[in-house]
Formats: structure tokens, sequence, C-alpha cells
């Protein structure tokens, strides 16, 4: 091999590790059955391990790394460099924690031989199988890599190295294998060790001879997310409950329920036509059918349900689906051959079945359906209308009451699922389709806001006037978070909430009440509200208030969700998603959440089906806080109004029971002056008219109308918009590690042009120069990854003046920075690779990563 070679080996394997692997993270190099027996290293330094990799490679069957970090004593046992012949490697005990969750697909062939192109290619099918599956569930995305001659996925975790994650993990490799290992492919079950070794991207995967039928392949990652999230213990245990527990399996018996020695269970299904989707071994010499369709529910599909028959001849069945957690093989045998146990005479035929009473009761309800093709029901309860998703629980239970007082009993999963699909059908058949809201709405001129009190009265605003109505003609949807309003006195005074909500300045007072009043207006796109300030300034409390004012809810502050899938929910289900607490914002979620302020919908596959939808549409009033300003992209500063709170002396700090009764005395009249206010506003507003607006325009027409009523003057308003709107941008950029950096470096230069590389050294000077933290992740540690985060601040480089150009030249990239008004000179160029680089996922749109080809996601109910 030539020192051409070497290097883009070298290349590869340091751009792999560098997103495995932190900074100065201990890993053991090990090659197995080498000419000198195991060849075994221990590194802190990426590119001394690149080195000897790259004059190992292709001389060996494989070389190998730990994936999780180890003890940094074991460096001592060789540091940064190999020994042959090797006694000691990496045990489980001498693993920090566990980072990774690896899943390795491995093409079943005979052993000692690469795979064929066949066998790969159903390796990387099965993986992209299980990846779709996986963010159905609400999981981030992985990387996706090819082994050589099989796939892996990677999923981020943060486990400690203990028994209890052992199992946790091994639990869910054999789930994963259990739904997804067929005759080609299997999932490997034995990955589940802390001191795993896993291949080392970038290295060739020589098992055997190469041959034209089974030749060697290069080890590389396929697709690597631009952020990659934590997947948390909840996912992983909701993965392992899917696993069949053995111990829970019956034993070998004579009861006739087929699960006796001798029982053809391979003609019991063809018998039944159950669709067999595949059928494989499984451990302990059991054997598994997998089937394509549920046989209880014919609406889970996507492999949900199964049978196994074990060597003993026990036989188990069941279906992962919630809704059939109580099918087992008993009621499987019961539901195809009824008349297997008892013929049922023909009196019994002629019987109202519990489906058919579910149906009949439930006609009282008033099926239709939202603009979302969704199903609903009008339940009339107490003299009044109340709405709910006919598949919702509330739904249900109104089911189940109505059942109960009728027969006594209580109605079998089964028919409550006949009987809401018979309602379902009802809703898109017959029922009148309605516009549904959450909290706020309008009609024919008028504003309507839900008090979700236990009357479902609403309030009616139009201009220069508030009603509350007890039939309002709008029609709206709760859920569980949802809490009553306060009774609003129309009369009150807005200005009361600055008396409990602290804000330094006289214009982000103004800003924030006028935020306020706009929440109450429905279809227009809602800045961003984030309270910032240092500890002790009432953060927490100040956003619970105006999610008080605005959307009471029993739980008034939310954590921000690791998963994309559950922070889409939790905006879909608030009408106030207000996050608390937050460090940052990563760059999906930051998308997501601008969406969230102007609008927007997601379209995700309906989990185990083929084709229905889930869908989600979302215009939302979002708050944030944090210690540190946490909206720092350019997109979602445009959209925010960032305020910054005081903090409370200690002579003036109060007892909690006595804040919030103080509050809560004040409520009626912030709400009633809240809602007057925008009444009045409704009258003014026709006659607005502003010559420039900026991105928010509808907010800012509104803030104008709201400001002019509130006594400040719209002028007034449109000044303190525009004095936030640019310190948030300068609080973005010194937040920012490397936008802070840059501002610095450009300070005494009119221009700077180099290698990124070159760019990188410097900005660690200046950084050390001017006391700007290099060690948060944010600050890139490799070249590529600065371009990365070049790109994150570049609109708010600009709107300080400062302009650079990336582009290829020669053998690296070259950026060029220059202040506004100077010109650079063109680096063009472009550089040669010799071997295939990492490929980034470019799906960095929201709309696309609901929508792209994984779209099995749990409609909310199921997930709620």
């Amino acid at each position: 091999m030539d020192n051409q070679q070497l290097d883009t080996v070298e290349e590869m394997v340091i751009e792999s590790l560098s997103i495995l692997k932190e900074e100065g993270e201990v890993t053991e190099l090990r090659i197995l059955n080498s000419p000198k027996g195991t060849v075994s290293g221990y590194f802190d330094k990426i590119d001394t391990l690149a080195d000897y990799s790259a004059k190992y490679d292709e001389k060996v069957q494989a070389i190998y790394v730990t994936l999780n970090p180890v003890k940094p004593d074991l460096l001592a046992r060789a540091n940064n460099r190999v020994i042959e012949w090797s006694k000691q490697t990496t045990s489980d005990a001498d693993i920090q924690c566990r980072r990774w969750f690896p899943i390795d697909f491995d093409p079943i062939r005979s052993a000692g031989i690469s795979s064929t192109d066949e066998e790969h290619q159903a390796a990387l099918t099965m993986a992209k199988a299980v990846r779709k599956t996986l963010r159905g569930k609400g999981w981030g995305e992985p990387i996706f890599a090819d082994s050589g001659n099989g796939a892996h996925l990677l999923y981020a975790i943060d486990l400690p190295n203990d028994e209890p994650s052992r199992n946790l993990i091994k639990t869910a490799l054999d789930s994963l294998d259990f739904q997804f290992s067929n005759e080609q492919v299997s999932v490997d079950t034995s990955t589940y060790n802390a001191a795993r070794i896993w291949k080392l991207y970038g290295t060739m995967a020589c098992k055997g001879d190469h041959t034209e039928q089974r030749p060697h392949r290069l080890s590389q990652i396929l697709d690597c997310p631009d952020e990659i999230y934590e997947v948390t213990v909840e996912h992983l245990q909701e993965l392992a409950n899917r696993c069949p527990n053995l111990s829970d399996m019956p034993k070998k018996s004579n009861h006739k329920d087929g699960s006796e020695v001798g029982f053809d269970l391979e003609s019991f299904i063809q018998e039944h036509n159950l669709d067999v989707a595949f059928k494989g071994t499984w451990q302990k010499g059991a054997t598994k059918y997998v089937l394509s369709q549920c046989p209880w529910n014919e609406s889970h599909t996507n492999n949900s349900a199964y049978i196994i028959q074990f060597a003993n001849g026990a036989i188990a069945a069941g279906c992962h689906h919630n809704s059939c957690s109580e099918e087992n093989w008993h009621s499987l045998r019961g539901k195809l051959e009824p008349n297997g146990v008892q013929p049922r005479n023909e009196e019994d035929t002629k019987q109202e079945t519990q489906a058919d009473i579910l149906i009949r009761l439930g006609s009282e309800a008033e099926f239709l359906e939202n603009e979302l093709e969704e199903a609903y029901a009008a339940v009339r309860i107490n003299g009044h209308k109340e709405i709910w998703k006919v598949k919702s629980k509330k739904f249900k239970m109104w089911l189940t009451k109505q059942f109960y007082e009728e027969t006594g009993k209580a109605p079998s999963s089964d028919a409550m699922n006949q009987a809401i699909g018979v309602m379902e059908m009802k809703a898109a058949f017959d029922g009148e389709e309605h516009a549904l809201h959450l909290r706020v709405a309008e009609r024919e001129g008028k504003f309507y806001y839900d008090l979700a009190d236990e009357s479902w009265r609403v309030v009616e605003i139009e201009p220069e006037k508030c009603n509350v109505l007890n039939e309002p003609p709008t029609l709206f949807t709760r859920n569980k978070n949802m809490k009553a309003q306060a009774e609003p006195n129309f009369n009150g005074d807005l200005r009361l909430l600055l008396n409990h909500v602290r804000i330094k300045k006289e214009d982000d007072q103004i800003l924030y009440l006028v935020y306020l009043v706009t929440c109450f207006i429905p279809n227009i796109p809602h800045i961003v509200l984030v309270f910032s300030g240092e500890k002790g300034a009432s953060k927490s409390t100040s956003m619970r208030m105006t999610r008080q004012v605005v959307d009471p809810a029993v739980r008034d502050l939310l954590t921000m969700p690791n998963s994309m899938q559950d922070l889409a929910l939790s905006l879909a289900n608030n009408y106030m998603p207000s996050f608390d607490n937050l460090d940052g914002l990563s760059a999906e979620k930051s998308d997501l959440l601008c969406i969230a302020s102007t609008g927007g919908g997601f379209s995700k596959r309906t989990l185990w089906t083929d084709e229905d939808e889930t869908l989600l549409d979302i215009r939302r009033c979002v708050g944030l806080t944090g210690i540190n300003v946490v909206v720092t992209r350019a997109d979602l500063i445009d959209r925010s109004a960032i305020i910054e709170l005081e903090r409370i002396p200690e002579g003036e700090r109060k007892e909690e029971s006595e804040v919030w009764s103080a509050f809560d005395t004040d409520k009626p009249s912030i709400v009633g002056g809240a809602l007057r206010v925008l009444s009045e506003a409704m009258a003014i507003y026709p006659e607005v008219k502003l010559d420039k607006l900026p991105r928010m325009a509808d907010f800012t027409r509104w803030g104008y109308a709201i400001a002019e009523v509130l006594g400040y003057g719209g002028e007034r308003f449109l000044q303190a918009y525009r004095n936030n709107r640019n310190q948030s941008n300068d609080e973005a950029i010194s937040s920012h590690p490397v936008a802070a950096a840059i501002v610095a470096l450009m300070k005494n230069n009119q221009t700077w042009s180099g290698s990124v590389a070159s760019l990188l050294d410097e900005l660690e000077h200046v950084a050390q120069r001017e006391k700007i933290n290099t060690l948060v992740k944010t600050f890139p540690k490799a070249s590529h990854i600065l371009s990365r985060r070049l790109k994150e601040v570049k609109s708010n480089l600009e709107e300080v003046g400062i302009t650079f150009d990336i582009r290829h030249n020669g053998e690296n990239k070259r950026i060029s920075i220059k202040k506004a008004g100077v010109k650079s000179a063109d680096d063009g160029g472009r550089i040669a690779r010799k071997r295939p680089s990492l490929k980034r996922s470019k799906e960095n749109n929201i709309q696309a990563l609901f929508t792209q080809d994984l779209q099995e996601v749990a409609s909310i109910d199921d997930i709620s």
C-alpha cells in the first residue's frame, strides 16, 4: 500500500472517530487473528490510532475499536502504540459508561467468508427497516454504516456501565432479533456487552479470500445526522418490553388449547389463512411465525403479531400493539375456532353481541370529522356539548359507562375496538366536517376564547365588546393538560401583570404586554417568548404566570423532550407550550419551533399501518426560559422576543404561597383586561397601515394597534420591538463561541482568508485571548465541524456586517471573511478525493423529518 492510499485511510478513520469519540477519550484498537496473534493498543490521540490502522489495513481480516470509552488508566498498557501477541484486552469492567446502542445486521452465510452483493444489500435493507420503525417510535436519527459485509445502526445513549444497563441493552437486542431477523439476515444479539469491539470505519473488511462473488469491501459511515440525539431509557425499555419473555411462556400440557405435543401449527396457520411475513428459529429451539396482519385487529399490520412454538410443544401468540395486550394463544383459538370448544345454538347466534350493544349506545353521540379527517364525537353532558376524539380514552370511558349501566358488565377490548371502528366509519361517511380549535378560534370576524371550564363556556370577542357564551358557535377540543381559566373581569387592567413579572426595561415591558394580548388572536404567527436572566430572576415563575393568563394547564412548564416526535406532540397538545430551564437548542428543534411559531403541519404514517397518516397541525405561542439566551439560530431569533428579567433582591423575596395568592387575586382582572384590550384593538386594527414590516408582519401590525389601546402608542412599540431584535442578535453572537470568536478576530481586520483548518487554529488563539470558552460542545474540534458551526451563525454575522465564503481549493477548503463593503479574492477550486467520504444527512427540514420514508409514528392517543 503506498503513502497516498495510507493518507486516505487515515483521513477516513479520523473523520469517523471524530464522530464516534469525544476529544481525549481512550479507545482500544484491536486486531484479531493477525499473523502475530492479537494486536492491541490504547489511544487518546485519534490521529495516532489512524496511523496504526492504516499500516494494518487490508493485511488482516478486520480492524476493530471499542465503542464505549475505556478507563484512562488502561493507557498504561500501551500508550498510543500497539502490542503484538497481546494477552490483555479491554473487559466490561474497564468501560467508563455506555455511549452507544449498537445494532449489527449480519447476513446469514457460512463462517469465514465475505457476503455476496445480494446478502450485503439484504442487510442494508433490514437496517433501513429497523431505522424506519424506531424513528416511528420517537427515536432520534442513528449513524447508519456499512460494516463491509452487513450493516450497522448506532444510536447514542447515556447509561452507566452496570448490570441493569447490560440487561436492558440485551433484551432490546433480543426484541429486535425477534421482530426482524429472518432466513437471510439476523440481528446480532451478542453486541450487548459494554466492552464490545466494533468495525473501524474507513478500513477494509477482508473476511476470507477476495472473489468476484464474495468481494472485500470498505467499511464506512453512510449517513450521519448533523445533530445526534440520545435515546432515552424509556425508549429502550419500550423496545425491550416488546420481546416475548421466555419465563412467561406456557409449559407443555395436555389441555385442549393446542399446546400439547404433536399439534400441527403449520396446518393450523394454513387452514385459517394466516399470512406469515416470515418464519425463523428463535431462542432455545423455538420456531417463530411473524404475521403480516394481526388476527385480532386487521388494522395492525407491519409484522406486529406472532405465534411461537417451543421445542416442548408449547405455543404462545400475541400482538405488540397496546390494544391487543390481553390477547394470547387461547383467545386466538377461540376467535378462529369458536366451534372447537362448544357449539353455539341458533338462539346464541341471534343474541346481540357486545360490539352491537356498544354501537347502539354510542349512537347517542353526534359523529363528525375535523379538517384533518380525524373522527370526533359530540356528546351532550349535563346540558352542554363536549367534543372528544373517538379514539380518546375519555370517549371509551363514556362508552364503557353506558355499557356497564345497561349490562352490569365491562365490554371486552375486542368489542370496544370493533365498535370504535364502526363509529370512525360513521364520522367519515355520515358526519359533517367541522374545524376544531384549541383554546382560540375565529368565526365571521369574531374571536373566541375557550375558558375550558366544566360548562364548556367561551368568551366571544368582537370590536369594543366581550361576552361569555354558554352555547358557542365554534367547536373546541380539549386535552388532559388543559385547566379552566378564571372568570374574566372585563373591567380589569392588564398592567397588573407587571406587579408579578419583574421586567427590567420599559421597552421589554411594552413588548411583553403586547405579546400577551396577541396570544388571544387566532390564525396569525406568534413570536416565541424567551425569558432570560441570572439565577433568582424568577424566570420559571414568570413563565408559569404568563401561561396561566393565556393557557392555564395542569403542568404549566414542560421539559424539552429528547426526540423530535415527542416535541411535536408537546406542541400539538398545548396552545402555549412553555419549556423551562434550557441550556440550548439543536438545529432541528430550533427549526421545529420556527414552524410552531408561524404555523405548519406534520404528516406521519400511523404506527402499525401501511397507508394511514397521523396529522399534526400547529400554530402555537411558544415560551422558553434559560439563564443564558437559548435562541441562537437566525430563523428563530427573527421570530423571538428575548426579555431579560430582574434578579429579585433578598429583602423582597416572598414565600411561594404568598406570591401565587397575590397573582390569583389579580388574575381575573389581568385576563379580562387583556381580552378587553384586544376587543378595542380590533376596532382600530383595520386602519393601521405601516410602511415597512419585519418578518413577523402580522404580529407587528397587531402590536401597533394594541400599543395604541394600552396608551404607549404604536410608534413606541415599533421602537421597542426593533431594539429587542437588535439586542437578540447581539446575544446570539455572544452566546455562540464561534460567532464571538469571529467578531473578535475581525475587530482589527478588514479581511481574512486561509484554509478552514488554519481558521480553527486562529479562532482557538482568539478564544484564549478573549476568554471564550472552547470546552463547550458547540466549539468545533475539527475543521469540518467548524464549517457547520459557521453556517449556523451566518445570518447573525451578516447583521453586524461580517460575511464569509467557503470554497474548495486544491487539497483543502478555504474561507474568505470580510467586513461589509470590502471585496475579497475568489479562492475557487475543488478538492479531489480518491475514496468515498462520509455522507452527511441533508434532511434538516422538519417537515421532511416526519414525511420521509419512515412514517410509522404512533398516533397521539397511542403515545399518550
